[in-house]
């Protein structure tokens, strides 16, 4: 098993949004709040496959009392995930990732009316299944989320043939599915697409 430890001091990748004044509260402007991360990974072999672990504690700088509605609670994020070839020229692999939020409770007290509430625990599931055919020149592909917590998804699939040893060509598509426009996943229900790629190595 490898085994790693880590440390971040920086700021949220997402901004929030906060108002310029008490004022003037439509008045909003883009912040990316402070933020403190540790983290410990895991990953070796089990039962055949590769196992992977790891979890992190984010703590937010600028709101540890979780009263702020325009700043993320501190959370703990996590991540368990396993891969197995079960015959050969073929791979299955699944994760399980969470975000816990806490001082929920206090979250929930500052939110103002009408906005939409995050969930205590944020849930996601990946899949992610291979199959090469004919000496492996053709690969098949699924790539595919879903969070049962948003109850949204996302499917990936493609086909890819290996023309020569520098010409590959790729047809597949991007579908997106949920119960509501306004989760993560849900808001692209009307962007699904086909696509068609070739790619020369030199």
């Amino acid at each position: 098993f490898d085994a790693a430890l880590y440390a971040y001091r920086g700021f949220f990748r997402t901004p929030s949004m906060e108002p310029d004044s008490l004022t003037a509260p439509t008045r909003l402007s883009l912040i990316y709040p402070r933020l403190y991360a540790t983290g410990v990974s895991l990953q070796g072999n089990a039962a055949g496959g590769v196992l992977s672990l790891e979890a992190g504690f984010y703590d937010s700088r600028q709101d540890r009392a979780g009263t702020d509605p325009v700043i993320p609670n501190s959370q703990t994020r996590f991540l368990a995930g396993y891969q197995r070839s079960p015959w050969p020229d073929f791979t299955a692999g699944l994760q399980y990732y969470g975000e816990y939020m806490h001082r929920y409770g206090r979250y929930k007290a500052a939110l103002p009316a009408g906005f939409p509430r995050q969930d205590r625990l944020r849930q996601l599931l990946t899949l992610r299944l291979t199959q090469f055919l004919k000496y492996q020149s053709w690969k098949l592909s699924l790539f595919s989320f879903w969070s049962p917590t948003d109850n949204d998804f996302y499917l990936i699939p493609e086909a890819a043939w290996r023309v020569t040893d520098e010409l590959t060509a790729a047809a597949g598509a991007n579908v997106f599915g949920g119960a509501s426009d306004a989760t993560f996943l849900g808001q692209l229900d009307k962007n699904d697409n086909l696509y068609f790629s070739m790619r020369y190595e030199f």
